[in-house]
């Protein structure tokens, strides 16, 4: 069994997509599973079908960790936790404690962690005493963490700070609430909308290409933007 988990997610998908154009290069059925959509029945099913051809299966599960704590969350770690013939890949969007992990001792598990780079280029952003480095800082966030992940963690970011400005919901410990609060008065309640619908914007024209820059020259040209 292999573990691929962190909040890394862009990196952790890659991990996962190398791994499975491995197992279709070796013959392997692949088989997606979701782990909110998955029944006890239906994953005892998947792990007792055998090809009449003698296909080898790759079972991708993802979210098991995500679910709450439940009947079915037990009895799916337990039919998981037996012996198989499958390969079994489980995929975690979230970090997992040493107690879930203790859960597949025999799994191999790997980490996908998100840098202090990006989350100091984050946290500063909009700093009118980092304006010098803004740039500097981002292109570092590039290197380590690669430019979409620096796009989607902004947008989370902005989101964050518009739920502070007005007043919303932040769910965490009380440091983290008062971080975003003092962030947020970089910043007008309308600098943060127009930024959110930019990076909205952004988002869509990146997805069907209809933007001739690159996703980096973007976000520089955002970052230089937020100090004129």
């Amino acid at each position: 069994m292999i573990l691929l988990y962190g909040e890394n997610t862009v990196a952790s998908r890659d991990e996962l997509t190398k791994l499975l154009t491995a197992s279709k290069a070796e013959g392997h059925e692949v088989i997606r599973l979701e782990a909110k959509k998955l029944t006890q029945a239906e994953l005892e099913t998947v792990l007792g079908e055998t090809d009449l051809f003698g296909t080898n299966k790759t079972i991708v599960i993802e979210g098991l960790h995500s679910l709450p704590k439940s009947k079915k969350k037990n009895e799916l770690i337990a039919l998981l936790t037996q012996p198989s013939d499958h390969s079994i890949i489980l995929w975690e969007k979230r970090s997992l404690t040493k107690a879930m992990l203790n859960q597949f001792p025999s799994a191999r598990a790997t980490e996908f962690k998100m840098s202090n780079l990006l989350f100091n280029w984050l946290d500063a952003f909009g700093a009118t005493d980092q304006k010098n480095s803004a740039l500097q800082n981002l292109h570092k966030a590039f290197k380590k963490d690669g430019e979409y992940l620096c796009f989607i963690m902004l947008i989370r970011q902005i989101r964050l700070l518009l739920l502070a400005k007005t007043g919303g919901t932040i769910k965490g410990p009380p440091f983290m609430v008062t971080k975003y609060s003092s962030q947020a008065r970089r910043f007008s309640t309308e600098q943060l909308l127009a930024l959110h619908t930019h990076l909205t914007e952004l988002d869509e024209k990146t997805k069907v290409s209809q933007t001739t820059l690159t996703l980096q020259s973007q976000l520089d040209l955002l970052t230089l933007g937020v100090y004129i």
